[in-house]
């Protein structure tokens, strides 16, 4: 059984959608980490915080880091293994190559070329949220034991 051009349309209309909405989360979840690092840059330097806040404090702004790279990876152009009929490949063309790509059926390679993307998109963003998590629970402890006097 081979799928009608409607249903590949309508398959990639919604993977592009999916990569379109995973860019979002991510730079959205970028905006939301900038807050928080940006408190530690103003409020941290210059004061004394005892030893076990400021190793809870290190380690969350550390979380913090590496979420935010992570969350960048997710948004970072991939320009490598082009599908033939697409923008990558094409700019590798002469006019007589695009000209026959053009012709050729290359829907399902895209589709799952960009489903594939899709998936890495979603995965990075999961384990940017997994280590933000762990930054906060390390930020709450740093709070707990800066007000307990540790």
């Amino acid at each position: 059984m081979t799928a009608t051009p409607d249903q590949l349309a309508a398959a990639h209309t919604e993977v592009v959608a999916e990569i379109a909405r995973a860019d979002s989360k991510a730079g959205t979840l970028l905006a939301a980490l900038g807050l928080p690092m940006a408190v530690l840059v103003v409020a941290v330097p210059g004061r004394h915080l005892d030893p076990v806040t400021s190793a809870l404090t290190g380690l969350g702004a550390a979380g913090l880091i590496a979420a935010m790279l992570v969350t960048l990876d997710v948004i970072r152009p991939r320009i490598g293994g082009p599908v033939r009929g697409g923008f990558l490949h094409w700019a590798t063309c002469d006019p007589g190559d695009v000209a026959a790509s053009l012709t050729a059926d290359h829907a399902p390679a895209r589709l799952v070329k960009l489903s594939k993307i899709a998936r890495r998109k979603y995965a990075r963003l999961k384990i940017a949220i997994d280590i933000t998590s762990g930054a906060l629970g390390a930020f709450a402890l740093a709070l707990l034991a800066a007000l307990a006097g540790i």
